[in-house]
Protein backbone atom coordinates (compact mmCIF):
# COMPACT_ATOMS: atom_id res chain seq x y z
CA UNK A 1 0.00 0.00 0.00
CA UNK A 2 2.74 2.06 0.91
CA UNK A 3 4.70 2.00 -1.87
CA UNK A 4 1.83 2.54 -4.26
CA UNK A 5 0.93 5.62 -2.59
CA UNK A 6 4.78 6.96 -2.83
CA UNK A 7 3.50 6.58 -6.53
CA UNK A 8 0.34 8.48 -6.84
CA UNK A 9 1.76 11.47 -4.38
CA UNK A 10 5.12 12.67 -4.92
CA UNK A 11 5.98 15.93 -4.32
CA UNK A 12 6.30 16.31 -8.33
CA UNK A 13 2.50 15.68 -8.73
CA UNK A 14 1.38 19.13 -7.22
CA UNK A 15 -0.86 20.71 -9.40
CA UNK A 16 -2.39 24.41 -9.28
CA UNK A 17 -5.24 26.06 -11.33
CA UNK A 18 -6.15 29.97 -10.39
CA UNK A 19 -8.08 32.86 -11.22
CA UNK A 20 -6.13 36.01 -10.65
CA UNK A 21 -8.92 38.51 -9.75
CA UNK A 22 -6.62 41.37 -10.53
CA UNK A 23 -7.09 41.08 -14.26
CA UNK A 24 -10.90 42.00 -14.22
CA UNK A 25 -12.16 42.96 -11.06
CA UNK A 26 -15.59 43.47 -10.97
CA UNK A 27 -15.85 39.93 -12.76
CA UNK A 28 -15.54 38.40 -9.29
CA UNK A 29 -17.45 40.92 -7.20
CA UNK A 30 -19.56 38.03 -6.05
CA UNK A 31 -16.84 35.85 -4.42
CA UNK A 32 -15.65 38.38 -2.30
CA UNK A 33 -16.38 37.75 1.95
CA UNK A 34 -18.21 34.83 1.50
CA UNK A 35 -15.90 32.98 3.98
CA UNK A 36 -16.60 28.75 4.35
CA UNK A 37 -19.71 29.05 2.90
CA UNK A 38 -18.89 29.83 -0.59
CA UNK A 39 -15.57 27.10 -0.07
CA UNK A 40 -17.95 24.63 1.00
CA UNK A 41 -20.90 25.00 -1.28
CA UNK A 42 -18.11 25.20 -4.41
CA UNK A 43 -16.14 22.62 -3.00
CA UNK A 44 -19.38 20.05 -3.04
CA UNK A 45 -19.59 21.27 -6.49
CA UNK A 46 -16.24 20.24 -7.87
CA UNK A 47 -16.77 17.20 -5.99
CA UNK A 48 -19.19 16.04 -8.26
CA UNK A 49 -17.19 16.45 -11.75
CA UNK A 50 -13.49 15.84 -9.67
CA UNK A 51 -12.77 12.46 -7.86
CA UNK A 52 -9.18 13.38 -6.83
CA UNK A 53 -8.08 14.94 -3.65
CA UNK A 54 -8.45 19.01 -3.75
CA UNK A 55 -8.52 21.71 -1.83
CA UNK A 56 -9.84 25.36 -3.15
CA UNK A 57 -9.16 28.56 -1.49
CA UNK A 58 -10.61 32.20 -2.61
CA UNK A 59 -8.63 35.60 -0.85
CA UNK A 60 -8.80 38.86 -2.13
CA UNK A 61 -7.40 38.74 -5.58
CA UNK A 62 -7.51 35.12 -6.50
CA UNK A 63 -9.07 31.61 -6.79
CA UNK A 64 -7.31 28.88 -5.98
CA UNK A 65 -7.33 24.79 -6.53
CA UNK A 66 -4.49 22.79 -5.15
CA UNK A 67 -4.54 18.59 -5.97
CA UNK A 68 -2.60 16.23 -6.61
CA UNK A 69 -3.32 15.64 -10.27
CA UNK A 70 -4.11 18.02 -13.44
CA UNK A 71 -7.16 20.01 -12.57
CA UNK A 72 -9.54 20.87 -15.72
CA UNK A 73 -9.95 24.80 -15.58
CA UNK A 74 -13.73 24.84 -16.40
CA UNK A 75 -14.86 22.64 -13.05
CA UNK A 76 -13.64 25.75 -10.88
CA UNK A 77 -14.83 28.40 -13.32
CA UNK A 78 -18.24 26.73 -13.22
CA UNK A 79 -18.35 25.98 -9.58
CA UNK A 80 -17.71 29.58 -8.95
CA UNK A 81 -20.20 30.62 -11.39
CA UNK A 82 -18.09 32.71 -13.53
CA UNK A 83 -18.00 33.17 -17.22
CA UNK A 84 -14.96 31.02 -19.08
CA UNK A 85 -14.90 33.40 -21.88
CA UNK A 86 -14.79 36.50 -19.70
CA UNK A 87 -12.45 34.60 -17.14
CA UNK A 88 -9.50 33.47 -20.27
CA UNK A 89 -6.98 36.03 -19.63
CA UNK A 90 -7.38 35.40 -15.62
CA UNK A 91 -6.51 31.93 -15.98
CA UNK A 92 -3.01 30.68 -14.67
CA UNK A 93 -1.70 27.29 -13.55
CA UNK A 94 1.58 25.58 -12.14
CA UNK A 95 2.73 22.06 -11.44
CA UNK A 96 5.51 20.07 -9.20
CA UNK A 97 7.95 21.95 -7.27
CA UNK A 98 6.39 25.50 -9.42
CA UNK A 99 3.50 24.65 -7.43
CA UNK A 100 4.88 24.08 -3.94
CA UNK A 101 7.21 27.17 -3.84
CA UNK A 102 3.71 29.27 -4.88
CA UNK A 103 2.37 27.78 -2.12
CA UNK A 104 4.88 28.98 0.43
CA UNK A 105 5.40 32.80 -1.26
CA UNK A 106 1.48 33.12 -1.51
CA UNK A 107 0.69 32.22 2.06
CA UNK A 108 3.40 34.73 2.99
CA UNK A 109 2.16 37.80 1.28
CA UNK A 110 5.16 37.83 -1.19
CA UNK A 111 2.75 37.21 -4.28
CA UNK A 112 0.21 39.34 -3.72
CA UNK A 113 -0.51 42.93 -4.83
CA UNK A 114 -0.49 44.47 -1.65
CA UNK A 115 3.17 42.62 -1.08
CA UNK A 116 3.26 41.24 2.52
CA UNK A 117 0.01 41.65 3.59
CA UNK A 118 -0.87 38.69 6.66
CA UNK A 119 -4.50 37.92 5.44
CA UNK A 120 -3.95 35.58 3.22
CA UNK A 121 -2.72 33.18 6.17
CA UNK A 122 -6.44 32.99 7.60
CA UNK A 123 -7.85 32.38 4.16
CA UNK A 124 -5.34 29.38 3.03
CA UNK A 125 -6.45 28.24 6.72
CA UNK A 126 -10.41 28.72 5.60
CA UNK A 127 -9.83 26.34 2.50
CA UNK A 128 -7.77 23.84 4.32
CA UNK A 129 -10.55 23.86 6.99
CA UNK A 130 -13.51 23.52 4.92
CA UNK A 131 -12.20 20.57 2.10
CA UNK A 132 -11.94 18.71 5.64
CA UNK A 133 -15.29 19.42 6.14
CA UNK A 134 -16.08 18.22 2.53
CA UNK A 135 -13.76 15.23 2.76
CA UNK A 136 -11.74 16.90 -0.40
CA UNK A 137 -8.32 16.97 0.79
CA UNK A 138 -5.88 14.35 1.79
CA UNK A 139 -3.11 14.50 4.42
CA UNK A 140 -0.54 15.35 1.98
CA UNK A 141 -2.08 18.84 0.65
CA UNK A 142 -3.40 19.28 4.20
CA UNK A 143 0.24 18.90 5.44
CA UNK A 144 1.29 21.31 3.27
CA UNK A 145 -0.60 23.89 3.68
CA UNK A 146 -0.71 23.61 7.44
CA UNK A 147 3.33 23.80 6.78
CA UNK A 148 3.18 27.36 4.55
CA UNK A 149 0.86 28.92 7.39
CA UNK A 150 3.50 28.35 10.26
CA UNK A 151 5.78 29.43 7.64
CA UNK A 152 4.36 32.55 6.88
CA UNK A 153 3.47 33.45 10.86
CA UNK A 154 7.51 33.23 10.97
CA UNK A 155 7.96 35.05 7.76
CA UNK A 156 6.27 37.94 9.86
CA UNK A 157 7.62 37.62 12.47
CA UNK A 158 10.83 37.37 11.24
CA UNK A 159 11.37 39.70 8.60
CA UNK A 160 8.95 43.31 8.12
CA UNK A 161 6.65 42.00 4.85
CA UNK A 162 5.03 45.16 4.86
CA UNK A 163 8.06 47.63 3.57
CA UNK A 164 7.31 50.41 1.53
CA UNK A 165 10.55 51.50 -0.03
CA UNK A 166 11.80 54.97 0.30
CA UNK A 167 12.81 55.31 -3.15
CA UNK A 168 9.26 55.49 -4.12
CA UNK A 169 8.90 58.23 -1.57
CA UNK A 170 12.10 60.08 -3.02
CA UNK A 171 10.62 59.82 -6.31
CA UNK A 172 7.39 61.61 -5.44
CA UNK A 173 9.07 64.19 -3.20
CA UNK A 174 11.04 64.74 -6.92
CA UNK A 175 7.99 64.71 -9.60
CA UNK A 176 5.78 66.86 -7.04
CA UNK A 177 8.00 69.58 -6.24
CA UNK A 178 6.39 72.72 -6.79
CA UNK A 179 3.05 71.70 -6.19
CA UNK A 180 0.63 73.13 -3.46
CA UNK A 181 -1.88 71.19 -2.24
CA UNK A 182 -1.84 67.44 -2.53
CA UNK A 183 -4.34 64.90 -1.78
CA UNK A 184 -3.72 60.84 -0.25
CA UNK A 185 -5.70 57.98 -0.08
CA UNK A 186 -4.77 55.45 1.81
CA UNK A 187 -4.12 54.62 5.62
CA UNK A 188 -1.19 51.94 4.90
CA UNK A 189 2.46 52.35 5.62
CA UNK A 190 3.47 53.59 1.84
CA UNK A 191 0.74 56.27 2.39
CA UNK A 192 1.86 57.33 5.36
CA UNK A 193 5.03 57.29 4.43
CA UNK A 194 4.36 59.73 1.70
CA UNK A 195 2.09 62.41 4.09
CA UNK A 196 5.31 62.95 6.53
CA UNK A 197 7.50 63.44 3.66
CA UNK A 198 5.26 65.77 1.94
CA UNK A 199 3.39 67.56 4.19
CA UNK A 200 6.53 70.02 4.69
CA UNK A 201 6.63 71.39 1.95
CA UNK A 202 2.98 70.83 0.98
CA UNK A 203 -0.38 71.49 2.04
CA UNK A 204 -1.48 67.48 1.80
CA UNK A 205 -4.55 65.91 2.48
CA UNK A 206 -5.45 62.71 3.24
CA UNK A 207 -8.89 60.00 3.67
CA UNK A 208 -9.37 56.92 4.34
CA UNK A 209 -11.96 54.58 3.94
CA UNK A 210 -11.63 52.98 7.28
CA UNK A 211 -12.82 56.37 9.82
CA UNK A 212 -11.64 54.23 12.91
CA UNK A 213 -8.01 54.57 11.27
CA UNK A 214 -8.10 58.92 11.00
CA UNK A 215 -5.29 57.94 13.94
CA UNK A 216 -2.76 56.98 11.64
CA UNK A 217 -2.49 60.54 9.70
CA UNK A 218 0.57 62.04 10.67
CA UNK A 219 0.67 65.39 12.83
CA UNK A 220 0.64 68.45 10.29
CA UNK A 221 -1.90 66.24 7.62
CA UNK A 222 -5.23 67.07 7.08
CA UNK A 223 -8.04 64.25 7.33
CA UNK A 224 -10.63 64.59 4.95
CA UNK A 225 -14.03 62.18 5.08
CA UNK A 226 -14.23 59.43 2.27
CA UNK A 227 -17.05 61.12 1.37
CA UNK A 228 -15.85 64.10 0.35
CA UNK A 229 -12.85 62.50 -1.49
CA UNK A 230 -13.95 63.79 -4.91
CA UNK A 231 -14.40 67.72 -3.33
CA UNK A 232 -10.88 67.42 -2.17
CA UNK A 233 -9.41 65.94 -5.19
CA UNK A 234 -10.82 68.76 -7.78
CA UNK A 235 -9.19 71.07 -5.23
CA UNK A 236 -5.74 69.50 -4.88
CA UNK A 237 -3.52 70.12 -7.01
CA UNK A 238 -2.07 66.17 -7.22
CA UNK A 239 -3.37 63.32 -6.53
CA UNK A 240 -1.68 60.12 -5.17
CA UNK A 241 -3.58 56.78 -4.45
CA UNK A 242 -1.62 54.67 -1.90
CA UNK A 243 -4.59 52.44 -0.86
CA UNK A 244 -4.74 48.75 -0.49
CA UNK A 245 -8.53 48.54 -1.20
CA UNK A 246 -9.40 45.74 -4.01
CA UNK A 247 -12.06 48.72 -5.30
CA UNK A 248 -11.52 51.66 -7.19
CA UNK A 249 -11.24 54.76 -4.66
CA UNK A 250 -12.15 57.10 -7.84
CA UNK A 251 -14.97 56.42 -11.01
CA UNK A 252 -13.39 56.78 -14.47
CA UNK A 253 -15.71 59.61 -15.11
CA UNK A 254 -14.88 61.22 -11.31
CA UNK A 255 -10.90 61.00 -12.49
CA UNK A 256 -12.16 62.69 -15.61
CA UNK A 257 -13.50 65.68 -13.25
CA UNK A 258 -10.75 65.88 -11.42
CA UNK A 259 -9.07 67.42 -14.38
CA UNK A 260 -5.41 66.68 -16.11
CA UNK A 261 -3.58 67.34 -13.13
CA UNK A 262 -0.82 64.96 -11.55
CA UNK A 263 -2.55 61.77 -10.63
CA UNK A 264 -0.48 58.83 -9.49
CA UNK A 265 -1.29 55.24 -8.41
CA UNK A 266 0.90 53.81 -6.44
CA UNK A 267 -1.65 51.08 -4.99
CA UNK A 268 -1.34 47.84 -5.99
CA UNK A 269 -3.63 46.34 -7.08
CA UNK A 270 -4.15 49.35 -9.19
CA UNK A 271 -6.95 51.89 -7.46
CA UNK A 272 -7.93 54.03 -10.26
CA UNK A 273 -9.14 53.52 -13.62
CA UNK A 274 -6.57 52.74 -16.07
CA UNK A 275 -6.27 56.51 -18.11
CA UNK A 276 -3.63 57.77 -20.43
CA UNK A 277 -3.12 60.86 -17.42
CA UNK A 278 -3.03 58.34 -14.72
CA UNK A 279 0.86 56.95 -13.71
CA UNK A 280 1.31 53.76 -12.46
CA UNK A 281 3.61 52.82 -9.71
CA UNK A 282 5.39 50.22 -12.57
CA UNK A 283 5.58 53.21 -15.43
CA UNK A 284 8.07 55.12 -13.49
CA UNK A 285 10.40 52.14 -13.26
CA UNK A 286 11.45 52.87 -9.45
CA UNK A 287 13.46 50.46 -7.85
CA UNK A 288 12.95 48.25 -4.94
CA UNK A 289 16.08 47.50 -3.24
CA UNK A 290 14.11 46.68 0.32
CA UNK A 291 11.12 44.91 -1.17
CA UNK A 292 13.82 42.83 -3.61
CA UNK A 293 15.75 41.94 -0.46
CA UNK A 294 12.63 40.79 1.58
CA UNK A 295 11.69 38.86 -1.18
CA UNK A 296 15.25 36.94 -1.50
CA UNK A 297 15.18 35.81 1.67
CA UNK A 298 11.55 34.73 1.65
CA UNK A 299 12.23 32.88 -1.10
CA UNK A 300 15.95 31.39 0.51
CA UNK A 301 13.71 30.25 3.41
CA UNK A 302 10.68 28.91 1.21
CA UNK A 303 13.36 26.42 -0.49
CA UNK A 304 14.42 25.55 2.69
CA UNK A 305 10.37 24.76 3.70
CA UNK A 306 9.97 22.69 0.29
CA UNK A 307 13.24 20.45 1.71
CA UNK A 308 11.34 19.59 4.81
CA UNK A 309 8.08 19.05 3.17
CA UNK A 310 9.49 16.43 0.74
CA UNK A 311 11.55 14.59 3.70
CA UNK A 312 8.21 14.41 5.67
CA UNK A 313 6.29 13.10 1.86
CA UNK A 314 9.27 10.60 2.07
CA UNK A 315 8.87 9.19 5.84
CA UNK A 316 5.15 9.46 5.37
CA UNK A 317 5.29 7.06 1.72
CA UNK A 318 7.61 5.05 3.55
CA UNK A 319 6.68 4.31 6.43
CA UNK A 320 3.72 3.14 8.10
CA UNK A 321 2.39 5.59 9.88
CA UNK A 322 -1.26 5.28 11.37
CA UNK A 323 -1.72 8.78 11.73
CA UNK A 324 -1.80 9.51 8.27
CA UNK A 325 -3.49 6.34 7.24
CA UNK A 326 -6.19 7.84 10.01
CA UNK A 327 -6.56 11.30 7.58
CA UNK A 328 -7.03 9.43 4.69
CA UNK A 329 -9.76 7.01 5.46
CA UNK A 330 -11.33 10.35 7.83
CA UNK A 331 -10.90 12.30 4.31
CA UNK A 332 -12.47 9.30 2.11
CA UNK A 333 -14.96 8.77 4.55
CA UNK A 334 -16.07 12.09 4.86
CA UNK A 335 -16.17 12.48 1.01
CA UNK A 336 -18.76 9.47 0.48
CA UNK A 337 -20.99 10.85 3.34
CA UNK A 338 -20.71 14.97 2.17
CA UNK A 339 -24.24 14.64 0.00
CA UNK A 340 -25.81 13.13 2.18
CA UNK A 341 -24.72 14.95 4.97
CA UNK A 342 -25.73 17.71 3.11
CA UNK A 343 -29.04 16.37 2.23
CA UNK A 344 -30.12 16.67 5.31
CA UNK A 345 -31.03 20.01 5.53
CA UNK A 346 -30.32 21.38 9.18
CA UNK A 347 -28.85 23.80 10.55
CA UNK A 348 -25.50 24.86 9.20
CA UNK A 349 -23.53 25.46 12.39
CA UNK A 350 -25.49 22.04 13.27
CA UNK A 351 -24.24 20.42 10.17
CA UNK A 352 -20.97 21.75 10.52
CA UNK A 353 -20.49 20.03 13.86
CA UNK A 354 -21.69 16.54 12.37
CA UNK A 355 -19.20 16.83 9.36
CA UNK A 356 -16.54 17.33 12.11
CA UNK A 357 -17.89 14.72 14.87
CA UNK A 358 -17.48 12.54 11.72
CA UNK A 359 -13.95 13.30 10.91
CA UNK A 360 -13.22 13.27 14.45
CA UNK A 361 -14.79 9.72 15.45
CA UNK A 362 -13.80 7.68 12.10
CA UNK A 363 -9.76 9.44 12.58
CA UNK A 364 -9.92 8.19 16.27
CA UNK A 365 -11.63 4.85 15.76
CA UNK A 366 -9.05 3.92 13.17
CA UNK A 367 -6.07 4.69 15.64
CA UNK A 368 -8.08 3.31 18.27
CA UNK A 369 -8.41 -0.07 16.71
CA UNK A 370 -4.78 0.21 15.14
CA UNK A 371 -3.26 1.06 18.36
CA UNK A 372 -4.94 -1.66 20.18
CA UNK A 373 -4.26 -4.53 17.78
CA UNK A 374 -0.34 -3.50 17.76
CA UNK A 375 -0.33 -3.87 21.61
CA UNK A 376 -2.03 -7.49 21.93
Amino acid sequence: MKKERALCYPSSMLFITGLDFTKRIPLFDHLQNRGEELLVTAGRKIMRSFRSPFVLFVTCDRAEIISLCEFPREILERALSVSSIAAADCRYSLCGDDAMLHVFLLASGALSPLFGEDTVQGQISDGAESARLIGSSCPEIDKLLNMAVAFSKRMHSDFRMRVFDRTIADEMERRLAGVGRILIVGSGEGARMLAQRLKDGHEVYMTLRDVSKTFLVPPGVKAVDYEKRLEFAMISDAVISASSGLYYTFTEEEVELIGHKPVFDLSMPHDLPPLPFVTKLEDMNIPTPERDEVLSRVREEAFSEMGKYRSWLERSHSVSSVETEADSLAFETMRRLSSAVASLGIDPEKERNLRVSILDSVRKAYISEKLGKSGR
